[in-house]
């Protein structure tokens, strides 16, 4: 790959570039002495789309003379990373904007990095928060697609959640990243409002979109709406002979034509479509949101329906647990190929059987024994014809089949690197450390149970912060959580935390340890099983209020 900076004069550029102020964070990548990226610059241009800049630096001239044009400590070389926040040259305490080096982090944590510089949520104590309508654009996904980031039209960057949206309707598929939408905003977290199905545009003849959702060897089930599905039958599709399925799969995006007659349902039909006829867009899924399908955009988030053979003829399979892969172009040219030579196979079938049909007749005579010979070979050679165009049919099923295996399994690994980032490096400083006890709170609760686990105002207290200096980033990533639990009162239900009152001495009998505000002392488990393993120890304060006082090896017993 060959980098976006390799040059001194590049390097200035991008130098300026770092240090005057920017709407999106810049995250840099720099390559190894040997010319090699390793961090997933692919996978970080993706997830990081429309919300941080990201620029690859070769190492070499380029990073040194980089180096003298920024601040102290705030260069990067040798593979490592970090991003850089829109006001560093405001600002540009080199603190700001974490070194991460290949073999200690991932590109889970660059992905973070960048997102916590687009705005920070901060727990404090403050009357019920205010209840407006706003309008903003979609930035991105995070938390396996459960919450999106939304930029409000006043700059602030909020959270997108689903807590109106109805269990059929996936936050993924009813925002656009890059799109507009609408919704109302309590405190810090946007809720998109849900639209019901309007019909009413779809009139007779029309031409617009339908999500395909389920396949047979007869039919397929489309989608206009989450809500309202339409069989597609052979007829529907244009197919004489051959399956459905080789002309459809889940998750493809295709161009319908509209029937509508009195007293009847809706009706599509993809053979009567027109490749050139204007399109009515989709339906929008939320209030002031972009339409939810269109050409040449994945889709993201599939309902759960999944290729299926007919009750007829075979026996239900378990249901598919997975969404379905999104379908690429390539794949679409190669169902296209499919289609077209199941056609071809269709027609040799008809030649080979006329002329079956007419070598079998009886009583050729001497006049007509040419043409017999002539016929006896054509239909060798339709045979032949047919087993290779039965030989190529198989050659890119099979090529689609591993492409869509290919597709799942990456699909896997980045679901793997993002749980693997929630556990990755945690910037032991005060405001690192909030700022992760809230990510986490957000990651590890839904939005439906957020009422019932608020995050609720929470200090540290004066030894807090240098008794992490000792935990490794594990370790610091497991006190976290245990944070969380204390702050959200989730700890008095988890059993593994042991969370009890702590004592003046080791007796049963001793009284607990109260502040003279009367400040009660808890004692939380970090850590099981292993020698010196952690515990928590918080003041919850008259109010409610936590205070996080220190991280303490199980027989140390001060508060």
């Amino acid at each position: 790959m060959n980098a976006d900076v390799s040059t001194p004069p590049q390097a200035e550029a991008l130098a300026a570039r770092i240090l005057m102020p920017r709407e999106r964070p810049l995250l840099l990548v720099s390559s190894t002495t040997d010319g090699e990226f390793l961090f997933d610059i692919d996978a970080l241009r993706d997830e990081l789309d429309g919300i941080a800049e990201v620029v690859t630096i070769t190492t070499g001239p380029a990073t040194k003379h980089l180096e003298q044009l920024l601040p102290p400590k705030a260069q990067v070389f040798n593979g490592a990373a970090r991003s850089y926040p829109v006001d560093f040259g405001a600002d540009p305490d080199w603190h700001r904007s974490h070194l991460r080096f290949p073999n200690h982090a991932d590109t889970g944590d660059l992905v973070d990095d960048a997102m916590a510089q687009t705005g920070r949520r901060t727990v404090q104590s403050a009357p019920a928060p205010r209840i407006r309508r706003v309008t903003g654009t979609v930035q991105g996904f995070f938390a396996h697609d459960t919450c999106a980031m939304v930029r409000l039209d006043d700059g602030t960057v909020v959270t997108a959640t689903s807590a109106l949206l109805p269990a059929d309707i996936p936050l993924a598929a009813a925002l656009i990243p890059g799109e507009r939408v609408s919704g109302i905003l309590e405190g810090r977290e946007l809720q998109p409002e849900p639209l019901e199905a309007d019909l009413a545009a779809f009139v007779d003849g029309a031409h617009t979109l339908a999500l395909v959702v389920k396949v047979t060897d007869l039919r397929a089930t489309v989608q206009l709406h989450p809500r309202v599905s339409v069989i597609l039958r052979r007829r529907d599709v244009d197919l004489s002979e051959g399956p459905v399925s080789d002309v459809l799969q889940v998750g493809d995006v295709i161009r319908v034509r509209v029937r509508r007659e009195p007293g009847h349902e809706i009706a599509l039909s993809l053979a009567d479509a027109d490749p050139s006829a204007p399109l009515v867009p989709s339906l929008a899924l939320v209030t002031g949101g972009a339409p939810w399908l269109g050409e040449g955009r994945p889709t993201e988030t599939r309902p759960t329906e999944t290729r299926t053979t007919d009750a007829a003829e075979q026996p239900p399979a378990p249901e598919a647990s997975a969404p379905a892969a999104t379908p690429t172009t390539a794949d679409l040219a190669t169902r296209a190929d499919i289609a077209a030579l199941a056609h071809e196979v269709a027609a040799l079938r008809g030649d080979l059987l006329a002329v079956t049909n007419l070598v079998g007749r009886g009583g050729a005579t001497a006049s007509d024994s040419a043409e017999l010979k002539r016929l006896r070979a054509e239909n060798e050679q339709l045979r032949a014809k047919l087993a290779d165009e039965r030989a190529e049919r198989a050659k890119v099923e099979a090529n689609l089949s591993e492409a869509t295996h290919d597709r799942r399994e990456a699909g896997r690994a980045l679901r793997d690197a993002r749980r693997a980032a929630e556990r990755a490096h945690v910037d032991p400083t005060e405001d690192g450390i909030r700022f992760e006890i809230e990510r986490t709170w957000g990651n590890r609760t839904a939005p439906g149970e957020r009422t019932r686990w608020p995050l609720r105002e929470f200090t540290f207290g004066a030894a807090f912060i240098d008794s992490l200096a000792a935990l490794d980033e594990n370790q610091l990533s497991k006190a976290v959580r245990a944070c969380v639990d204390a702050v959200t009162g989730r700890d008095r239900e988890i059993p593994a935390r042991e969370l009890h009152r702590l004592r003046t001495g080791e007796g049963g009998d001793d009284s607990y340890v109260v502040r003279a505000d009367g400040s009660k002392c808890w004692r939380s488990s970090i850590e099981q099983n292993t020698p010196g393993a952690r515990r928590l120890h918080y003041w919850e304060l008259p109010g409610g209020v936590i205070e996080l006082s220190r991280v303490v090896h199980h027989d140390d017993t001060k508060p």
